[in-house]
């Protein structure tokens, strides 16, 4: 019987080229909040995280920062072993420990558990990455703040009224607080803690 190793799945066809669109979409998608970007995405990716969550991983992840990863995603071999050759990240163990913490919908962590940043370092902060690929339900949103022109609508199935409130108080904390990046199949969109949120058919603002 064969021990061998499986070889991780291949990153960018091209590295240099393929982190250099990631980074960029992630950037102007962090600077124009609300909008989806394209990603250049790899040629094959784990199925635990499929093609945008790998594309956003190698682009952002490497040995000098951890990732927590939620649910099954977080215990699969195969994704483990990809990111230890592609990216070098340190797995953290808890949430509240980690630069980026990738979830589902169903899976997200209260964001006052994660890492805030300081007043003098609110960079130390987490990212909250949250796969938003073939969700279901609808709660349309109104995005405000710096970045807009006016305001834009979200549609944001990832979120509810208690991710609302939690967003509200994330805000009351900055220059403290949570990054969110909404990763699709081979799209990115952001929401920075600067970013104001109103529910479309009422009056609650976050």
């Amino acid at each position: 019987m064969s021990t061998t190793t499986p070889i991780p799945a291949p990153g960018f066809d091209d590295p240099t080229r393929g982190a250099q669109r990631v980074f960029r979409a992630v950037l102007d998608a962090l600077a124009h909040p609300g909008r989806r970007y394209p990603l250049a995405v790899p040629p094959e990716a784990p199925g635990a995280f499929g093609p945008g969550l790998a594309a956003v991983a190698l682009t952002l992840f490497d040995e000098e920062c951890s990732v927590w990863i939620a649910g099954p995603a977080g215990d699969d071999p195969e994704l483990a072993a990809w990111l230890a050759f592609h990216t070098g990240v340190a797995r953290a163990t808890q949430p509240a420990e980690a630069d980026f913490v990738v979830v589902t919908r169903a899976s997200r962590p209260a964001l006052a558990d994660l890492a805030q940043g300081t007043d003098v370092d609110p960079h130390r902060s987490a990212t909250l990455v949250l796969d938003v690929r073939e969700l279901d339900g609808q709660l349309p949103l109104t995005a405000s703040g710096p970045g807009i022109d006016g305001s834009v609508d979200v549609d944001a199935p990832w979120a509810d009224a208690a991710f609302l409130e939690e967003w509200r108080q994330n805000g009351a904390r900055f220059p403290r607080g949570v990054d969110l990046l909404l990763v699709e199949r081979d799209h990115v969109a952001a929401l920075p803690r600067t970013t104001r949120l109103t529910a479309s058919d009422t009056a609650q603002e976050a």
